[in-house]
């Protein structure tokens, strides 16, 4: 793993739902035993809610296609934009 630039998680569970909470200190211990560049994951995925499901299918697709675009990498706001007109 010595040329790993970033470390992503993602996950379709709202921020405070899924593992993230869990993973982050284990993920970050690893990097730095690893001696690598990157010394913390990014998240990508839904903010924190009380409620694990918008609600909304439009919403939750839209959602879900910014979570994975932005764990790819790609531009969030045009993968919304599409979402929309779709």
């Amino acid at each position: 793993m010595a040329n790993v630039e970033e470390v992503i998680w993602a996950q379709e569970e709202p921020k405070n739902n899924g593992y993230w909470s869990f993973v982050e200190p284990f993920i970050e211990q690893c990097l730095a035993e690893a001696g690598v560049k990157p010394q913390r994951p990014r998240y990508a995925g839904r903010a924190a809610a009380a409620s694990p499901a918008t609600g909304l299918m439009k919403r939750h697709t839209a959602e879900q296609g910014a979570l994975v675009a932005e764990a790819l990498g790609h531009n969030v706001r045009e993968e919304i934009r599409r979402t929309r007109k779709a």
